[in-house]
């Protein structure tokens, strides 16, 4: 995460793919504004991965100010909206982990498997403008 934070790092990427990886986050919506960042307009994160996270007891062992953001499916998507991804595509899918096929023990987990495109910066812009007058249209 610090690598790709760097400036350097940014729009440098026409495809970001995580595979069992963005629910190993403290904080998820940082994962997300990074992934953003390192894209260039218009390209492409995939991911295939559960939301299991791994912190429910990290107030055991990380100091207090490491506090965990732990968000389900569909606030993740709207988060990721919010920064300036459209979704291409969603589904549910098992996926195996550390599975040997001729065990009798499996290992499956339903996993989202998703294609998000970063909007290039004045599309995002109008998006959440679009968005937010819609929203004051509903209220």
């Amino acid at each position: 995460v610090e690598v790709y934070k760097d400036d350097e790092m940014q729009q440098s990427f026409d495809c970001v793919a995580t595979c069992f990886f963005i629910d190993t986050a403290h904080n998820i919506i940082q994962y997300l504004e990074i992934i953003y960042g390192v894209l260039k307009d218009g390209g492409y994160w995939v991911n295939l991965g559960p939301l299991l996270y791994h912190w429910a007891d990290s107030h055991t062992y990380l100091p207090e100010e490491e506090l965990s953001i732990e968000i389900c499916l569909n606030d993740l998507k709207d988060v990721a909206s919010q920064i300036g991804f459209s979704l291409v595509k969603q589904e549910s899918v098992p996926a195996a982990y550390l599975a040997n096929i001729r065990s009798m023990y499996q290992t499956v987990y339903r996993c989202s498997f998703w294609t998000m495109q970063k909007q290039k910066r004045q599309d995002a812009a109008h998006k959440s403008t679009s968005s937010n007058k819609a929203s004051l249209k509903k209220q």
